[in-house]
């Protein structure tokens, strides 16, 4: 079983870095541990073999970068992959000094974090056979596909990101019932006027089922709920 720690202050995208990690590798085949700051991963990694650390790199305290050093000291290598809005050539750089698997810029789509674990998991696969490799095989290893001009977010409606929305799809996922726009601002501490324009796109591919409710006083609302 995969030992995965998503190491993530921001509960929102810890939740969707979960769903999305959750939709490529089936539940009984992974422990999935979650922390919010670096010396909790530490500690975790400490007492466990971990197999893939999905990391931050703006973290309280002790910065993702500062984490893989800790690592490296404490004679830790567990496989990383960063998920962080850090662009900056420092941050880069410390982090293919450490020997990163892969480095996602948010926001990221779901179709790039796949790929990144799918080369994770053959990586994982080929390195844990006690035998003599192929050519081939390193060069599925070593030879990543270039993922130079690859339009990494889904088209949408101008106005409309891909990071709000999969933090409002995420909202829904854990909402069983019907909802209002407001609730989905308040949880996404997002405007009702900004939320109000995902919802309805959700409704217009069909992901949600829209109603009005009648109230004793005031006027009606609109009430949504996601299709199955």
């Amino acid at each position: 079983m995969l030992q995965i720690l998503i190491v993530e202050d921001d509960p929102m995208v810890n939740s969707i870095d979960k769903q999305y990690l959750m939709k490529i590798i089936p539940p009984a085949k992974m422990k999935l541990y979650q922390v919010d700051r670096a010396d909790k991963a530490l500690a975790l990694a400490q007492k466990m073999q971990l197999d893939l650390v999905l990391l931050d790199i703006y973290l309280p305290k002790i910065s993702g970068t500062e984490l893989l050093q800790l690592f490296i000291e404490h004679n830790l290598h567990p496989n990383v992959i960063m998920l962080s809005a850090a662009k900056d050539s420092q941050s880069i750089n410390q982090a293919l000094n450490y020997g990163v698997l892969d480095y996602l810029v948010k926001p990221f789509s779901f179709e790039r974090f796949h790929k990144a674990i799918e080369h994770f998991l053959k990586y994982n696969e080929v390195l844990n056979q006690d035998r003599q490799l192929s050519q081939t095989e390193l060069d599925q290893i070593f030879i990543t596909q270039d993922f130079a001009g690859e339009k990494e977010m889904t088209s949408l409606p101008k106005g409309l990101s891909n990071f709000s929305l999969n933090k409002i799809k995420a909202i829904i996922a854990e909402t069983p019932d019907y909802f209002s726009n407001q609730e989905i601002a308040r949880k996404s501490k997002l405007s009702r006027i900004t939320t109000k324009k995902y919802l309805d796109y959700l409704v217009k591919t069909n992901e949600l089922t829209i109603k009005t409710h009648y109230l004793k006083v005031g006027r009606p609302i609109k009430l949504y709920k996601a299709n199955k």
